[in-house]
């Protein structure tokens, strides 16, 4: 939907100017949107047929279906889809992390759910549970498409579950390579493994913020 809106919104900004616009160039720059519309929809169509729907709707012809019995059909579709796609993720999880556990490098954080290799070691103190690190964190998927990129803190406690596992434990400039089974990450939805790059920045913000002594005794000294 909103990619349609997003249509309107380039062509009415051009028809402000319409002697300037190349109409042939237009409509197939708007036939590209919609065909990745409807690659993001999920759904094998009969583009044949999607045409002519267009030429139809173009003509005020009436639809085959209603447009409410359509979307319905759409969304029925779309949910059978996700559970093909879901399962075959989940295949390809199992079968990935089955054979990348046969590595010498990999080490098992917990077997058939979260591996790990360890990419430079650390030389600082360790993550607990009770600690706020400063990480950074470079994820993607089996198909190495990157959906992360970020040095943030992190509160250990909002985060999915694999991801918390995975950095309890590591040291100060630790870096590691993880492999998160979907069950222990938020994209359960669609069972893709999660690979993270993880570097421990800072064991703990705690660490390196002032405690309250400090701050008192600082406040003392300038009131003085």
């Amino acid at each position: 939907m909103k990619k349609f809106i997003f249509i309107f919104l380039i062509s009415f900004s051009l028809y402000a100017n319409e002697d300037d616009i190349d109409i042939k160039k237009l409509s197939e720059a708007i036939g590209h949107i919609i065909g990745k519309s409807l690659d993001d929809i999920g759904i094998k169509l009969d583009l044949k047929k999607v045409v002519k729907g267009i030429k139809k709707a173009k003509q005020n012809k009436e639809f085959s279906i209603s447009e409410d019995e359509c979307l319905k059909a759409l969304v029925k579709l779309q949910k059978k889809e996700e559970k093909v796609i879901a399962q075959k993720n989940l295949n390809e999880a199992n079968e990935f992390l089955s054979k990348n556990k046969t590595n010498e490098e990999i080490i098992l954080l917990e077997d058939g759910k979260i591996q790990y290799q360890v990419l430079n070691k650390g030389n600082g103190n360790i993550v607990k549970s009770y600690n706020k690190p400063i990480v950074k964190l470079n994820g993607k998927y089996l198909n190495n498409a990157h959906f992360l990129s970020t040095e943030e803190l992190v509160d250990l406690n909002e985060i999915d579950e694999g991801l918390r596992k995975s950095i309890i434990g590591m040291q100060e400039n630790e870096k590691r390579r993880v492999y998160i089974h979907p069950e222990l990450t938020d994209n359960s939805k669609y069972n893709k493994l999660l690979i993270y790059d993880i570097e421990i920045i800072k064991s703990d913000i705690n660490s390196i913020l002032p405690k309250h002594e400090e701050i008192a005794d600082q406040s003392e000294k300038i009131l003085r």
